[in-house]
């Protein structure tokens, strides 16, 4: 599930795509590291991110973009096992980690967490090489797992392919019911090597999630411009007489 009231509701690590926020003080707050400046705990470099002039680099993975001003980076939650249905279609490898590598949201902190606008990305290690299909498949085996396990999320429509920076993804939209506050997010997956990365933009409002799109699109990928489905064969120069 995209988020949940705290680590108790989140022990089922079965459902993979959908990423759980850290668990909230008391008052119903996510803690927060202060701005930009103080991320000693956040685990940003441990997992090959660093933050310079509003810019989100990861060097592990190979891609950055551009942060919202102000917004403050939370302590991502601890990786969580993904174990397929057995007898079901799933996404590549026996054996899989979903790692989230950052959370970063408003720096609101009179807002409880639900109702702040966020960024989330997450990694997920596979057991197998990606394929040219496995991006897809991982949002259509996330939106059956969150059916089968009865969450409130909904998906709205079918994912289809959205090319950013000359670097393919999958793009999907859902509505999530937290304490009867609807969440809207919008799903960007993605595959490097044995990896599926995603990228979750998510707003109490739906206006709210337009203001994010300067940051998704602002992704770029290191190998983007030599893989990328934008970067195409040189056109073959006619013979001279």
């Amino acid at each position: 599930m995209a988020f949940v009231e705290g680590q108790a509701a989140a022990q089922d690590n079965t459902i993979p795509p959908l990423i759980r926020r850290p668990e909230p003080g008391r008052s119903g707050q996510l803690p927060t590291t202060g701005p930009l400046n103080k991320l000693a705990s956040t685990g940003l470099a441990e997992n090959g991110g660093s933050i310079a002039n509003g810019v989100y680099t990861n060097s592990i993975y190979g891609f950055s973009l551009n942060i919202p001003p102000g917004w403050v980076v939370v302590p991502a939650p601890q990786p969580a096992p993904v174990t397929p249905d057995s007898g079901k279609d799933s996404i590549p490898g026996a054996t899989q980690t979903i790692r989230i590598i950052l959370i970063i949201t408003e720096n609101a902190p009179l807002k409880k967490n639900y109702e702040r606008k966020s960024i989330q990305i997450s990694v997920l290690q596979l057991g197998a090489p990606a394929g040219p299909h496995t991006a897809r498949d991982y949002i259509a085996f996330a939106e059956r797992t969150a059916q089968e396990k009865g969450l409130k999320v909904k998906y709205l429509g079918n994912p289809g392919p959205v090319t950013i920076n000359g670097q393919q993804l999958w793009k999907a939209k859902m509505n999530e019911t937290i304490n009867g506050t609807v969440q809207h997010i919008e799903q960007y997956a993605t595959t490097e090597g044995r990896t599926v990365l995603q990228f979750m933009l998510v707003s109490p409002q739906v206006e709210g999630l337009k203001s994010l799109q300067p940051s998704i699109q602002s992704l770029r990928f290191k190998d983007a411009a030599t893989n990328g489905p934008a970067n195409k064969p040189a056109a073959k120069k006619s013979k001279q007489k």
